[in-house]
């Protein structure tokens, strides 16, 4: 069983901006457990994938079980709230919701573009004044990124607000030296790399996920920084595909 003498309020974390959710249990000092939903759906014995409301909560579950955990003493459910597609990020924020009030805990909110800028400082020992573009697919030829610069304690600062990006224009944009990293770079990293002279991080390094959202939710939590659990919302790199036919028709009248 775990020493939960020691354990600083562990942190539930998830993920869901990624093609692969990914849950993680934390404390201020490592993780205990954590879970993707390939690996979930492999060790399932019944063989079905349920829908993905119901996978996460279930990973969850699991997750909590094998960290031997009681929910109580959580101190926090952190996730990432995009930008990212629909479904995925959706069931996040329902989730988080649930829980939250279930087990009457605060929420912590963290952008999957930064965590991914995050991961890739980390790993590099990136210093001051340097600029890391982070990057997710949006589909259509088409990328949501944004750019941060590392400051001289080590936090990330934004650059460039995250925006909607054609591939070739975000290339035109970088420059020498540039850092780049999220799941959307590996896309068309030749051209990345070429411009900017610098090797993009693999598939796993590059994506966020809950290991890496846990490293933000961790110095929010010993700070005290909760968000409002009402006002948690997901961030879309463009409306559902419902919304647009909503949409054009009404630009149509």
């Amino acid at each position: 069983m775990a020493n939960l003498s020691k354990l600083s309020q562990p942190l539930l974390v998830f993920d869901t901006s990624e093609r692969v959710a990914t849950v993680s249990i934390c404390n201020a000092d490592r993780t205990l457990a954590q879970i993707d939903a390939e690996s979930w759906f492999a060790q399932s014995s019944s063989g079905e994938h349920p829908g993905k409301s119901t996978a996460l909560v279930s990973m969850i579950q699991s997750l909590v079980k094998t960290a031997e955990i009681e929910t109580a003493q959580l101190g926090a459910i952190g996730l990432s709230n995009g930008p990212g597609s629909f479904t995925g990020l959706r069931v996040g924020v329902v989730t988080a919701r649930m829980l939250c009030y279930a087990w009457n805990l605060p929420v912590i909110v963290v952008n999957s573009l930064e965590v991914a800028a995050e991961k890739l400082r980390r790993e590099r020992d990136l210093q001051p004044g340097t600029r890391i573009w982070s990057a997710t697919n949006a589909q259509r030829r088409q990328i949501f990124a944004a750019q941060y610069e590392v400051q001289g304690d080590g936090s990330l600062k934004i650059a460039t607000a995250q925006s909607l990006f054609e591939r070739e224009a975000i290339v035109e944009l970088l420059n020498p030296n540039d850092q780049v990293t999220g799941s959307g770079s590996l896309l068309f990293g030749e051209a990345i790399e070429h411009k900017t002279k610098v090797t993009l991080p693999g598939p796993k390094q590059a994506c966020c996920d809950a290991e890496g959202v846990s490293m933000l939710v961790r110095r929010r939590f010993e700070a005290g920084d909760f968000d409002e659990l009402l006002s948690i919302e997901p961030v879309y790199f463009r409306p559902s595909a419902a919304e647009e036919v909503r949409l054009a028709r009404d630009a149509a009248k």
